[in-house]
């Protein structure tokens, strides 16, 4: 199977205006009127990457990967139908929320809803950030990289790579147990961590990661979720494996953020397979 890239994200909100201010005035997305209750965000010149919907619950909804037209997703299914996972063609209407030619979705062995998809929609005019973020680190390597706590890490790992056909980038054992998967260049488009260690037996969005050019728009953003008292759940530190440049925030809807720069990009001829000691060079203190 031959996944391009994480094209999106939706996210479930108890509070979804609350989000969509974090989104478009601390983070720097561009707000883009949605169906049903539902709210866009766009970070480049697609119609949207995140979706926010009202819901019961805070957290992930469903994860979008992007594969290159109709035939390569009739052929995914033909894979997912040999591996005995059951997957469901998308109805109308969610293609019309999604802005997308074709989806079909199914669910991954810890229970998050996979959607595969082709043909998105591009957005109208250029992408206008709601304050001075120029772009966003997109095109060819997704929308950026999400995090799911997992009750058991070497089934998701075992999945995405067997039956979806991501590649290992490393993986780590201590503190916790995670794993680094990627699809593209970008060193990781999805990642797994040991959710019992955190005392998460569920699946759960722990982050998702937005990449800019720069780290003086890091140190800006900093500043500015400062100012605006939002919670900082690690501070200005650097990954040991992707070496990207980063802070976390936690978000309106209890998914932290990641807000960086400077990711690391994998060629596959020459990359190699490590256990990494931990996750961090320096900083990221909680």
């Amino acid at each position: 199977m031959d996944i391009k890239q994480l094209g999106y994200l939706g996210l479930s909100a108890r509070e979804p205006d609350a989000f969509t201010a974090y989104a478009t005035d601390i983070l720097g997305m561009q707000r883009v009127a949605g169906e049903d209750g539902a709210t866009h965000f766009r970070i480049d010149d697609v119609h949207h990457r995140i979706t926010v919907e009202a819901g019961e619950q805070d957290g992930g909804a469903y994860y979008g990967w992007e594969v290159a037209d109709a035939g390569a997703l009739s052929a995914a299914l033909d894979e997912l139908s040999d591996h005995g996972v059951l997957a469901h063609q998308a109805t109308q209407r969610e293609l019309e929320i999604r802005r997308v030619a074709g989806m079909a979705h199914f669910l991954d062995p810890a229970g998050n809803r996979v959607e595969l998809f082709h043909g998105a929609s591009a957005g109208e005019g250029q992408f206008t950030s709601a304050r001075d973020i120029e772009r966003f680190v997109t095109g060819d390597l997704g929308l950026g990289h999400v995090v799911l706590a997992s009750p058991d890490v070497a089934a998701q790992q075992r999945f995405y790579t067997d039956v979806l056909g991501f590649k290992i980038s490393d993986t780590m054992r201590r503190p916790f147990q995670a794993t680094f998967l990627h699809t593209n260049p970008r060193h990781h488009s999805i990642a797994f961590v040991d959710g019992p260690f955190f005392g998460i037996h569920q699946p759960f969005l722990h982050h998702f990661m937005l990449e800019v050019p720069d780290m003086d728009q890091v140190g800006r953003t900093y500043d500015l979720v400062l100012d605006r008292d939002v919670p900082v759940t690690m501070t200005l530190g650097r990954h040991s494996n992707d070496q990207m440049f980063s802070f976390y925030a936690e978000s309106p809807v209890g998914v932290h953020t990641e807000f960086g720069s400077g990711g690391v990009l994998i060629d596959d001829a020459t990359w190699q397979v490590t256990e990494i000691p931990g996750p961090d060079l320096w900083g990221h203190r909680h």
